[in-house]
């Protein structure tokens, strides 16, 4: 557990912020999908989540997950498929829509930034402290 000023659990302030990124970019894909897919079963909407990993009480990454369909529309499909069939498929560039849409990952790096220059400046200060603690003891 990471501490900040006030003993502030930086650590989950920093999940906190993931997750709030985390459910806008979800929503924002929901919204591109919609607008840019043909399909009226609504499967590849339904199927998108995003996630926020943590690893050594820190924020790791934002994942996102989607159909295969998802990415394969994202970056078209030139080529045979198994049942030697020609496809040709164009790249829509629905990730591509969504970060230029969404400011998301804006808000979150400052967010964390905050937090992890507030972490800085509390290690520096318990370290100047002990510092001192020490030099008047002797």
């Amino acid at each position: 557990m990471r501490l900040g000023e006030n003993n502030r659990n930086l650590t989950e302030l920093e999940k906190k912020a993931g997750q709030k990124a985390s459910r806008t970019l979800r929503n924002d894909l929901r919204k591109v999908l919609k607008a840019s897919i043909v399909s009226q079963t609504g499967e590849m909407v339904k199927k998108v989540g995003t996630g926020v990993r943590m690893k050594y009480d820190a924020l790791d990454a934002i994942v996102i997950r989607a159909t295969k369909a998802t990415f394969i529309q994202h970056y078209g499909f030139e080529g045979i498929k198994k049942n030697r069939v020609a496809m040709n498929l164009k790249a829509y560039g629905h990730f591509d829509n969504l970060f230029d849409k969404t400011n998301a990952l804006e808000t979150l790096a400052t967010e964390v930034a905050e937090l992890r220059g507030e972490e800085v400046e509390t290690n520096i200060t318990n370290i100047i402290s002990v510092t001192n603690g020490r030099q008047s003891n002797n």
